[in-house]
């Protein structure tokens, strides 16, 4: 009842507000309504949902369960087979996916379930996180608690959430017709997409958080911004450091594209040794695909060697990055950095060791997404000083802010 007065209430206004010009003059009091700590903690939250949407993604992918489910039902999908009969018609319409009869072709039902229920929570996962922040944005915006600025943000990562659904359902579709697994290049596309929602998270809660810093120290006797000359000169420092830690999740994402060529090619579970691949520095076959950049996509010996070496480069500039990071006084967020690519790094040669088990391919795949959050706090933390500024007025939630209050 109150979700449907608030969607009655905001309709007409978002057709006016969100067509308003952007220089709308701000006004020098904001209302003591807007929660800016509240809905970091919830973006917080959220972000921890996608984190282990990714790890059970991993588990997914590793355990060869993606194509067992050969429908999109997104009411209906939230069932799980409750009868013999309802687990028997899934089982059938597995048996018909290129999967079954080329790779599974002896799995029995009891085997079937096992797959089934990885599916079915990785994407009853997808289901709450996208409840988890449309339905909370909407109260959010209802009750005008989102500062200025923000719900144009807010807005951006609730459509993220539907677009990573439609991507994950368009990835699934590549291995239905006539092929046993997925599109790699999908595959790759998909948990891009979901890291990019998973950054933008936790960018977004910093930013809140810090606003909410800054409210609390201005509503404070005597709360002042520290302009010390140490803090200027620490300021000074970590904008410089900025480009520097955005260099680091461009790397990042790079090799997380590389990690997802590695997996959907089985690329993991050739040439398992290290550092060397089977003796060799450059192995045969690196470029026996044409024309000569193919083989950094759709070569699984190319894709594998491209992997391994640009872990070398993750590290290295890690390294430059966590000196900087010490340089401004920020020691602990530094040892955490190099700490967590450490044992990242230590996965991935253990992994390729072992021929990609299912453990130790889930423990580096939530490594990955860990080192990329260490990765974006560290650059929220170097940002120039006037990326943290929010004077700019932000239509839809002025447009609420300055609406009658609702009782």
């Amino acid at each position: 009842m109150v979700l449907s007065t608030a969607i009655t209430t905001i309709r007409p206004m978002t057709s006016q507000v969100l067509d308003a010009p952007d220089d709308v003059e701000e006004s020098p009091q904001r209302s003591p309504r807007t929660r800016p700590g509240l809905l970091s903690v919830w973006l917080f939250i959220v972000a921890g949902l996608v984190f282990a949407m990714v790890v059970v993604g991993g588990a997914t992918r590793l355990t060869q369960s993606g194509l067992s489910m050969v429908e999109w039902d997104p009411v209906s999908g939230a069932i799980p087979p409750l009868s013999n009969s309802a687990w028997q018609e899934e089982f059938d319409a597995y048996r018909a996916t290129p999967e079954f009869k080329h790779v599974n072709s002896e799995m029995t039902l009891s085997q079937f379930k096992g797959i089934f229920w990885w599916e079915f929570a990785h994407r009853l996962l997808g289901r709450v996180i996208g409840a988890a922040l449309a339905v909370p944005f909407v109260w959010f915006l209802y009750r005008r608690a989102i500062p200025p600025g923000f719900a144009r943000r807010l807005v951006v990562l609730v459509l993220l959430v539907g677009l990573q659904g439609a991507i994950g359902w368009w990835m699934v579709a590549s291995g239905l017709v006539d092929r046993p697994d997925v599109a790699h290049e999908r595959l790759a596309l998909h948990l891009v997409t979901a890291l990019i929602l998973l950054s933008a998270l936790i960018w977004v809660g910093l930013d809140l958080r810090t606003l909410d810093q800054h409210e609390t120290a201005d509503s404070t006797p005597g709360g002042e911004a520290d302009v010390s000359p140490d803090a200027s000169a620490s300021t000074e420092l970590g904008g410089k450091s900025f480009p520097l830690a955005v260099s680091f999740i461009v790397v990042l994402f790079a090799q997380f594209v590389l990690g997802a060529f590695v997996a959907g090619l089985n690329a993991g579970r050739i040439h398992n040794t290290w550092p060397t691949m089977n003796g060799s520095w450059i192995p045969h076959g690196i470029n026996e695909l044409s024309p000569v950049w193919s083989n950094a996509v759709d070569n699984p010996i190319a894709v594998q060697f491209l992997h391994r070496w640009f872990a070398v480069v993750v590290v290295v500039v890690s390294i430059a990055l966590a000196w900087s990071l010490f340089r401004v006084g920020s020691t602990r967020l530094a040892t955490v950095l190099e700490a967590v690519v450490l044992i990242q790094f230590t996965l991935g040669v253990l992994t390729l060791l072992h021929a990609v088990p299912v453990g130790l391919g889930i423990a580096h795949q939530a490594g990955g997404a860990a080192l990329l959050v260490v990765a974006v706090i560290s650059t929220h933390h170097v940002r120039p000083s006037g990326h943290a500024r929010f004077e700019k007025r932000d239509p839809l939630a002025g447009a609420l802010m300055d609406a009658p209050t609702r009782a």
